[in-house]
């Protein structure tokens, strides 16, 4: 594993990784990305591959880009190497970037038909040009609940967090 052999593939590997990475991030962010692999030796004693991206950012929304970059790049390097991989991105945290890039992300995973791109944003966050039905798969508020919790029947109450916490447990053994 870590031969000089192994280490030529591991470069290798990274360097086509790194194209797809690049060109990602110059679309969404006029910037390339590139990741590094450096061998080095852990706590413990054991060598250890560690990888690093070439660019620091300390701004946290633009790390949720790098991370979608990341995201959107591995999917294309895997399908290009024929290694089984999931075709959606599931974020959050994504009303911390900037509206151009969310509206970025969007142009490039309707082109990309071999990405979905799925993310929990507070309506009131999406920029204008994504807050259209046709993006949306599920729509939730506080009157339409993942679980329909706040719809309750006569026979089945109202439902909330606190109650079902609350509710009395049966003793152990027995069925209630």
């Amino acid at each position: 594993m870590f031969s000089s052999q192994f280490e030529v593939t591991i470069k290798s590997q990274l360097n086509k990784f790194n194209k797809y990475f690049a060109a990602v991030a110059q679309t969404l962010y006029g910037e390339r990305y590139a990741l590094k692999v450096d061998l080095t030796t852990n706590k413990a004693g054991q060598r250890i591959y560690k990888f690093n991206a070439f660019n620091v950012n300390f701004s946290s929304g633009k790390k949720q880009g790098e991370i979608s970059c990341f995201d959107i790049a591995y999917t294309q390097f895997a399908d290009n190497e024929g290694i089984p991989c999931f075709h959606f991105l599931l974020n959050d945290k994504k009303e911390l970037m900037h509206d151009n890039q969310l509206i970025k992300i969007g142009q490039l995973v309707e082109r990309e038909a071999n990405v979905q791109f799925v993310a929990s944003i507070l309506k009131d966050k999406l920029p204008p040009a994504l807050n259209k039905e046709k993006y949306f798969v599920v729509s939730l508020s506080q009157s339409d609940k993942l679980f329909r919790i706040e719809h309750g029947t006569p026979d089945r109450p109202r439902t909330s967090v606190d109650a079902v916490l609350k509710a009395p447990r049966s003793p152990k053994g027995t069925k209630g």
